[in-house]
């Protein structure tokens, strides 16, 4: 079996507001939003590869619902399992890797691009570039519920920072992914194809999203494979049709 390089950039847009958060607080906010070191909001990229691999097994329970080789990443059973015996191996662990073999694709945090960071710049040039950052988050008063009664539990009053609605997000995911083949379709992977329909899928990411924050859309812009060909939507909305002859155990179908 052989190994693709892969590059494939992707544009996150937020149709409401989001949170990804520190776990700390900031000043007067209880639950602050994460920054980079210059001030601006970004998506982890640890967050989208969580959910990503989450619509990938759903996918494949779909396809092969008795499979019982489409195990948690979080399953110690089967990680020990897995730590002795090579033919454990999936499409989801050739694309993800697993607890004792690491997958070789990496997912760096989606940034704001240069043209909407320039937004919040001053028009003042005594000013120091970046001096509206703050428009980019609201504040949002909350209360904690009670689980058992559904009411709003007494002197439990916080406040809460999201990211804007419109927010857009550019990111990468680049490395190394296994290639198993897919009939009548050369050059593509049935692990990348898995890969782009979990990317297509994603609808929410962040926290509080039984609220409604953090609906989103993803549009896949590019995806180069082996440093050659380089696929836009015109070409890769047509591998979709395709789905069905994917195979959990990485094979192919007979």
């Amino acid at each position: 079996m052989s190994n693709d390089r892969l590059e494939l950039t992707y544009r996150l847009t937020f149709v409401t507001p989001f949170h990804f958060g520190t776990g700390l607080r900031e000043g007067l906010i209880d639950r602050s939003v994460r920054r980079d070191p210059q001030g601006y909001l970004y998506v982890p990229g640890a967050t989208l590869k969580g959910v990503v691999r989450e619509h990938c097994e759903q996918i494949c329970r779909l396809l092969e619902p008795n499979n019982e080789r489409i195990a948690s990443p979080h399953d110690q059973e089967n990680a020990l399992i897995d730590l002795y015996n090579p033919d454990t191996k999936t499409l989801i662990t050739h694309i993800f890797g697993s607890a004792n073999h690491p997958g070789l694709l990496f997912f760096d945090n989606a940034q704001q691009s240069d043209a909407d960071r320039k937004l919040y710049e001053s028009t003042d040039k005594r000013e120091a570039g970046g001096k509206y950052k703050h428009i980019q988050t609201e504040i949002y008063t909350q209360v904690r519920l009670d689980r058992l009664t559904r009411t709003a539990v007494q002197g439990a009053l916080y406040t809460s920072e999201f990211g804007r609605r419109a927010l857009s997000f550019e990111g990468t995911i680049t490395g190394w992914i296994q290639h198993t083949d897919i009939p009548n379709l050369p050059h593509v992977s049935q692990e990348l194809l898995l890969l782009l329909a979990g990317l297509l899928m994603i609808e929410r990411l962040g926290g509080n999203k039984s609220t409604g924050k953090g609906v989103c859309t993803n549009e896949v812009e590019h995806i180069t494979i082996n440093d050659k060909e380089t696929y836009t939507r015109e070409h890769w909305a047509t591998w979709l049709e395709h789905l069905d002859q994917l195979t959990v155990s990485g094979g192919t179908r007979s």
